[in-house]
């Protein structure tokens, strides 16, 4: 034994040495204090005993219940009412022992017996008292289960002694008073096994006793008031025996250490306050450290280094008290102490449910606030709004409101504050630790605080007249020190303290100050971004929102080592990596930062950058480009930092400040790698249908477990899993995989819990795998295997029984399969039979179909011209016979052999009668023409002219320009000559250029002091010989080159008699392979007194905009028939038949006639249908599809004359079907139907009825593709009514189409050009708002795009016969 009973003279002079040992041991470092009650899920807060289970799970006996703790969560177990169902005896229990050598924990119960829980087996079993079995149980009332050396138990009871139980034999030894002569009593509280054959036993009122177990003699202990070395109290509550071997006793007036060789007690006053406090449990924990839990008193910590050299008396010890903070117990009383395999302390509180006293140290503590001020540990306000490091290393915590808080090695040693007259105000705004060692403070409205070390006293820096300065920002440079106010600026001289010159920056709310290695100054405000100024205060750069810098709010500024500016903002962290670049790079939340309000920023001594936040604080690692956040799992204050509060320690500890006091930490120890524990399944829950809660939801424990099998309806579950180590569960990260449904890692949502829903059947191992926040997951995987049975519809037997079924029901059906294959065989032969016969009525049906296509088109050839000259008249007749040189008897008589000609012979003679019949008189003289002219607006005219050619134009190649010299040119013209002349001249330069650009021009020109207007006409084509110039005008002279086009040569000669006519002058300029100009000259000033005046209107500016001609396109003025025909001598026939009345194109197949079609537009088709690449049905078809061509009527002819194929041409849209042979008078007649029943179409536009009723009569008569195409022309007209710029041009754009298919379809189905049908609408609507009668005329002019009244008058009288107001009047007489 260590203790003699006389302490020599030797140990007292050690005294000396426990001196210098004693601030060691007051200055440990505290255990940090969770709380776990009820409101964690503990059943009940009166904890009296804990044990931990060998697969590490915690359990605590409580007063009510058993509760099972498996680091998140707390499985209560409670007494079973049923009693078919296994479970604890009783719910108030007493103590519990984890079997030193198998998995069964030991629970002790008040009034219930002894409880053995197999945690393996998850079974119960249950030893109570049996009067008639002298081996059960002594009593029921158990206080104490010990181990025995032997692996068996002692039990001790509070009334009939002590039990020895055989586990193996399941007997019970009796140890009491009628066993054991001489002991002192039968209430017992605790009992140890010496190990040496003596039983140490602790009663409940009579001492203590040790019982030799050999020869059951037994000594007992009594507490003796005139003896100071006996046993302090009767009640001995515990008895614990140490590593060392000595015997502890915990009695009711405190703790005591058995001397066995004296027989007698050492006491220790382990009682802080003096007061002996009744002693719960004895622990040794760490290998030197005995923890002894009191009622009233806490926790008293015991250094047993100490017992070698002082005596009792001056031992100390170290104490855990009840307290609000989070060193402080939760309850004065504690009942009993444990330490786990992780060497965490729990403590179970007797009130305060249990009480967790972590091993692991933590990372980051905090000075933070205490309302009781005598604590010399901490803040005497709750806001670390600066702080800085004094040279002797002393901290300095400048508090908003508190004033200055000065700690040295974690004890406040001091406080500056406004009322004890040292500072000017106690809310401190900055700090700063001037090279000189001193100390400087700026204060809210306080200015600056000066402290001379050297004579510790503080000074206000500012004059009195600046003293209500709001100071934020302190920085040092080698002269002088920058004071950063919401005024500015103040540059203050280091040697003497004077103020050398005060600076306004951007809005004056100066947050921060820092200098970079050009020593340019970097200033940070508050709303006024950020700015950079030189050595004589120039500012250089000014970052704000507005040059797109992430924030005006600057609230920190750092140079780290690499001369990196790092700048906090409202809104990320900026960074400029080098002083000699503007640029920079800005971190956000998608960089890695978990909060991006930058309040302060620092480094450590690896570079590395650390930053507070309104969150937390996050470290930035440059080598790996990425950031590290700490917030309240780690201990750091989550209330929000404070801007610029930040320093650090010359042991490299940094500081930051918030509002809820100064958080401390060691960056290498924060960022030190760290091995999370793996992590275990805990339980798994099975959800049920909200209907089926009857059954309620299943939860399976699965400590322990490798495997679960569900069935296919428990698909819908959750696994639950943690660390054991409870002191690490607020810093592990957790990741799942669920390998057979996905093979990939996510991380969990859930703290300890993943949901799975619907999983099929399957085979499933679920793996989960941790790691420290910020570190690297660690390598080891826990994983629990899942089986998911199938339906029984589902399973192998189950797919057997269906496979065996699918064979016979295949054997069946392949044998009915084969009986009707017999059957079918037999009449098979008999369809063969009849396939044969039909396949060869449709050989012939298909010859005579051909041979008909190949008889019809010949006969075609010969039938209708025949036919045609039959039913010709008497002139064509005479024609003929003039053609032959015969009389008309000679005539008659070739007309009635030709039916005995060949088909090329009678080709022969109709091509020789049409070529002799082709009259051409289409000129008219101009002798009998009179002139009559009016004055009008020229100008407006020949741009008319220009968009009518510009619109009709079909040459792409080819580019029409106006150049009209002024909008109003008036004079006295006759409008239809100049038309004339137009026409030819343009049409003309039109036919000889292929590609180039065509320009009509108006001019003013003045020669010999006349003045002429002159009209030019210029192309880019051929141009005109030198030789031909002369004659050029003269009637019926063709040039004769090469480039000649068809004609008559009458055109230029009737522009010339025309000029004349009007009095004027016609010239032309040519260069052969340039072009040529024509000029025409008309006197400007000439009233043409002997002519013809007809009454004329001023022409306004709209009317430019929407004249037009209706006319057809310039090149021959018919209309264009296409034939599609792959038969050359049919389509030659048709052409020759209908060259007289339109203008023939031909096509070879539908793919051509498509092609053309498209290109031309032309006002009918006619279209074989039999032809190669592509048939008439399906040209047809897509001609009536096209909106561009959906309105051209078009007759098919084919030798093909059953009722289906003319049904199926007429589905596909054609307007007729003709039958070959054929005859051209037959063609003449459905092609004169056809476009008459158009031109009656579009004559209904132009009558003066109702426009919603013409509109109704045109949609009866047109297809539905013209109908949308009419009412889309409307809607755009309507939508922009009142707007001048709507044209032809507009349209097109709109309808995606070019001018001149636009002008072409809207003439073939109303009658009227593009400009004329919006000019129509314009009138009808304009007749309407007249009628309503809310508007003026010139009101409604405006409103229907019309901007002069006059011009307005002239349409609506066009339109209505008569002017508006006149139309008012005899609608609405008066």
């Amino acid at each position: 034994m260590l203790f003699n009973n006389v302490y020599t003279d030797a140990m007292r002079k050690i005294f000396v040495l426990w001196l210098l040992l004693l601030p060691v041991v007051s200055l440990a470092q505290p255990y940090t204090v969770k709380q776990l009650g009820i409101e964690k899920g503990l059943s009940n807060n009166y904890v009296v005993s804990i044990a931990q289970d060998k697969q590490g799970f915690l359990w605590f006996a409580t007063e009510e219940g058993l509760n099972k703790f498996d680091g998140t969560r707390f499985i209560t177990y409670l007494k079973n009412e049923d009693l078919t169902r296994q479970g604890i005896t009783g719910n108030e229990l007493n103590c519990l022992l984890d079997d030193p050598q198998d998995s069964i924990l030991w629970i002790g119960t008040q009034r219930a017996g002894l409880n053995a829980y197999d945690y393996v087996n998850n079974t119960f079993l249950c030893y109570r008292h049996d009067d008639e079995n002298p081996e059960s149980l002594i009593t029921d009332d158990v206080t104490k289960i010990v181990a025995a050396t032997d692996g068996n138990l002692w039990i001790t009871t509070y009334w009939r002694g002590v039990d020895y139980f055989d586990k193996k034999a399941g007997k019970f030894i009796h140890y009491n008073t009628q066993t054991v002569p001489g002991l002192a009593s039968d209430n017992i509280w605790s009992v140890v096994d010496g190990g040496d054959g003596k039983l140490y036993m602790g009663h409940v009122h009579h001492g203590f006793s040790v019982l030799s177990l050999k020869d059951k003699k037994v000594k007992n202990f009594m507490y003796d008031p005139e003896d100071p070395v006996s046993l302090p109290g009767n009640g001995v509550t515990c008895i614990y025996k140490d590593l060392s071997g000595n015997i502890w006793l915990g009695t009711d007036r405190g703790l005591a250490l058995f001397n066995p060789e004296a027989e007698n007690f050492i006491h220790f006053h382990h009682s802080e306050d003096g007061v002996p406090h009744t002693v719960f449990d004895i622990r040794q924990f760490d290998g030197n450290k005995l923890w002894i839990a009191m009622e009233f008193g806490g926790i008293a910590i015991l250094d047993l280094t100490q017992r070698m050299f002082l005596s009792p008396d001056q031992v100390r010890f170290q104490y855990i008290k009840e307290g609000d903070d989070e060193y402080s117990l939760s309850n004065s009383t504690v009942r009993c102490l444990f330490q786990d395999s992780f060497k965490n302390v729990w403590a179970g509180m007797w009130g305060g449910g249990i009480n967790f006293l972590s091993h692991e140290s933590s990372y980051f503590n905090v000075y933070s606030y205490s309302p009781i001020q005598h604590s010399g540990s901490s803040l005497n306000n709750k806001t670390a709004s600066s702080v800085c490091v004094a040279r002797d290393g002393k901290l300095w915590i400048g508090t908003d409101g508190g004033g200055i808080n000065v700690f040295d090695k974690g004890k406040r040693v001091a406080v500056y504050k406004e009322e004890t007259g040292d500072l000017t105000d106690n809310s401190i705004q900055a700090a700063l630790c001037d090279s000189e060692g001193n100390l400087w403070f700026g204060s809210f409205m306080g200015g600056v605080d000066f402290y001379d070390v050297k004579k510790k006293s503080f000074h206000q820096i500012f004059p009195k007249d600046k003293t209500g300065e709001d100071v934020r920002a302190l920085y040092e440079d080698a002269e002088y020190v920058w004071i950063g106010t919401s005024n500015g600026i103040y540059k203050v001289r280091l040697h003497d303290k004077g103020i050398a010159d005060h600076y306004t920056v951007e809005n004056n709310l100066v947050r921060c100050i820092s200098k970079d290695n050009l020593n340019r100054l970097w200033i940070g405000t508050f709303g006024g971004g950020l700015g950079v100024f030189d050595e004589h205060f120039q500012c250089v750069k000014l970052f704000n929102v507005t040059s797109l810098f992430p924030s005006n709010t600057i609230n920190t500024v750092y140079m780290d080592s690499q001369n990196r500016m790092w700048i906090g903002t409202g809104e990320g962290l900026v960074c400029f990596p080098s002083s000699q670049s503007w640029d920079y790079k800005v971190y956000r939340s998608e960089e890695g930062l978990s909060n991006v309000h930058i309040r302060a920023i620092t480094e450590d001594n690896h570079g590395n950058i650390w930053v507070s936040t309104n969150k937390g604080i996050s470290c930035y690692i440059a080598v790996k480009n990425s950031f590290y956040n700490y917030g309240r799992w780690d201990g750091v204050p989550i209330v929000g930092f404070m801007s610029g509060s930040v320093t650090h320690d010359y042991d490299g500890n940094i500081y930051f400040g918030s509002l809820n006091g100064l958080c401390r930490f060691n960056p290498e120890m924060v960022l030190a790698k760290r091995e999370a524990p793996s992590a275990i399944m805990t339980g798994l829950r099975i959800f049920v249908p909200i209907s089926e809660r009857k059954s309620e939801e299943k939860m399976i424990e699965l400590h322990g477990c490798p495997a679960v099998r569900l069935s296919y309806m428990q698909n819908n579950f959750s696994v639950t899993f943690n660390i054991q180590n409870y002191a690490l569960a607020d810093q592990v990260e957790y990741a799942y995989m669920l390998k057979g449904l996905e093979n990939s890692w996510y991380t969990v949502t859930d703290p300890n819990n993943v949901t799975f829903r619907n999983i099929p059947p399957g085979n499933y191992c679920f793996q989960v795998k941790t790691r420290i926040r910020n570190q690297e997951w660690a390598d080891e995987i826990a994983s629990l295997d899942i089986r998911i049975d199938p339906p029984v519809w589902l399973t192998w037997w189950a797919k057997l029984f269906y496979i065996l079924s699918g064979v016979s029901v295949l054997y069946f059906i392949l044998h009915a399969y084969k009986k009707k294959l017999d059957m079918e065989s037999l009449y098979e032969l008999e369809k063969k039979n009849h396939e044969q016969e039909q396949e060869l009525n449709n050989e012939r049906l298909r010859f005579y179909t051909n041979i008909t296509h190949e008889l019809r088109t010949p006969l075609t050839l010969i039938l209708g011209p025949l036919e045609d000259m039959q039913k010709s008249d008497q002139l064509v007749i005479e024609a003929l016979a003039f053609i032959r040189g015969r009389s008309l008897s000679e005539t008659y008589c070739i007309i009635d052999e030709a039916q005995n000609l060949t088909p090329h012979e009678i080709k022969t003679i109709i091509t020789r009668a049409g070529e002799g019949t082709k009259m051409v008189f289409r000129k008219t003289e101009t002798q009998n023409k009179k002139l009559c002219v009016s004055r009008d607006n020229l100008a407006a005219l020949v741009h008319e002219i220009g968009l009518k050619y510009k619109e009709l134009n079909r040459k792409p190649e080819i580019d029409f320009c106006l150049e009209i010299e002024q909008e109003d040119m008036s004079l006295f013209f006759d409008k239809e000559v100049v038309t004339i002349i137009l026409d030819n001249l343009i049409s003309n330069a039109i036919k000889y250029t292929e590609k180039g650009t065509i320009t009509l021009g108006l001019h003013q020109v003045v020669r010999n002091n006349i003045h002429h207007t002159e009209i030019s006409v210029s192309d880019t084509g051929f141009g005109i010989a030198p030789d031909a110039l002369p004659h050029i005008f003269d009637r019926y002279y063709q040039e004769g080159s090469e480039h000649q086009a068809s004609g008559t040569g009458i055109g230029l000669a009737l522009v010339k008699n025309l000029v004349v006519l009007h009095e004027g002058e016609i010239r032309v300029e040519s260069s052969l392979n340039v072009g040529s100009t024509f000029y025409v000259s008309l006197l400007t000033d000439n009233t043409y007194p002997h002519v013809l005046h007809a009454d004329s209107t001023e022409k306004t500016s709209d009317e430019k905009d929407e004249k037009e001609e209706n006319i057809e396109p310039v090149h021959s003025g018919k209309r264009i028939l296409l034939i599609v025909e792959d038969n050359r001598d049919i389509c030659d026939y048709i052409v020759e038949s209908f060259s007289d009345d339109f203008e023939v194109r031909t096509a070879a197949n539908g793919e051509q006639g498509l092609e053309q079609a498209l290109g031309c537009i032309p006002d009918i088709i006619v279209s074989d249908i039999m032809m190669p690449v592509m048939n008439g049905i399906v040209m047809c078809r897509k001609l009536k599809e096209d909106l561009r061509t959906s309105h051209i009527p078009i007759i098919l002819l084919t030798a093909k004359d059953s009722l289906q194929d003319k049904e199926e041409g007429y589905q596909v849209g054609a307007d007729s079907y003709l039958t070959k042979p054929f005859s051209a008078t037959l063609l003449h007649s459905r092609i004169h139907n056809l476009l008459e029943s158009r031109k009656l179409l579009a004559e209904r536009f132009n009558t003066n009825s109702i426009l919603i009723d013409k509109r109704a009569a045109v949609t009866e008569s047109m297809n539905k593709l013209d109908n949308e195409f009419l009412e889309k022309i409307n809607k755009l007209i309507e939508d922009r009514l009142s707007s001048e710029k709507i044209d032809i041009g507009y349209l097109s754009d709109a309808m995606c189409m070019s001018n001149s298919t636009l002008y072409r379809k809207m003439k073939a189905l109303t009658g009227l050009s593009t400009n004329e049908y919006i000019r129509k609408i314009k009138m009808q609507y304009a007749e309407r708002l007249l009628l309503e009668g809310k508007y003026n005329i010139s009101e409604v002019a405006f409103k229907v795009g019309i901007n002069s009244t006059v011009y307005f008058r002239q349409c609506f009288k066009d339109e209505f016969g008569m002017a508006p107001s006149d139309y008012l009047k005899k609608i609405k007489p008066e």
